[in-house]
């Protein structure tokens, strides 16, 4: 099992790793700032959706689940415990299809701002309703997730990982480029009416 400071060390890695695929001569490449300001706006959140619409990602700076919730693991754990230039936290909500079926993978996510660069990276992190200690936290392997926005001549594409397991971190994981597009709100799991 990862001990506390293990899993802490493998969250920055990949951070970092996804940061050093970022090149400087992207001068496209959203500051984590501009990154925060693009998708932390509003109160309502908002939707990444990839070509194709089928696979998308919900981000909220204001939603709170159970982890960010409780008092070892709420606001601002990524930035004390993972990765200290962190500039926004909030909670996401993957959806993606996988064989004709629809999979969601729910969790926390922050934006950290690279030190050399200032790129921003959106770092998806999966977590489970037991996920209340940190010493709960650190005892399941869980899927983590980046994301990298640039602004391109031809417009807006994502740089993005696959799912990884945080504990076979190995290397840097390859990230895909594809176009995307934000939209303000809960665009995976919508409210119903009411």
């Amino acid at each position: 099992m990862a001990s506390g400071q293990h899993l802490c060390r493998l969250g920055a890695a990949a951070i970092a790793a996804m940061c050093l695929l970022v090149s400087p001569a992207s001068p496209g490449v959203l500051s984590g700032r501009e990154f925060q300001n693009l998708i932390a706006g509003g109160p309502e959140g908002t939707t990444i959706v990839f070509q194709g619409g089928t696979d998308k990602v919900f981000y909220s700076p204001s939603l709170k689940n159970r982890l960010r919730l409780s008092p070892e693991l709420g606001p601002e754990f990524l930035k004390q415990k993972i990765l200290q230039n962190t500039v926004a936290e909030g909670v996401f909500i993957a959806a993606t299809t996988e064989g004709g079926k629809w999979r969601t993978i729910s969790g926390i996510a922050g934006i950290a701002a690279d030190l050399d660069s200032g790129h921003g990276v959106l770092t998806l992190l999966q977590t489970f309703p037991e996920d209340t200690t940190i010493k709960s936290f650190q005892k399941r392997d869980r899927l983590y997730a980046v994301i990298i926005v640039e602004d391109a001549p031809g417009g807006i594409v994502c740089r993005r990982s696959q799912w990884e397991r945080l504990f076979a971190l190995k290397g840097e994981p390859k990230l895909t480029t594809v176009p995307c597009e934000f939209t303000v709100g809960n665009a995976v799991t919508p409210t119903a009416p009411r």
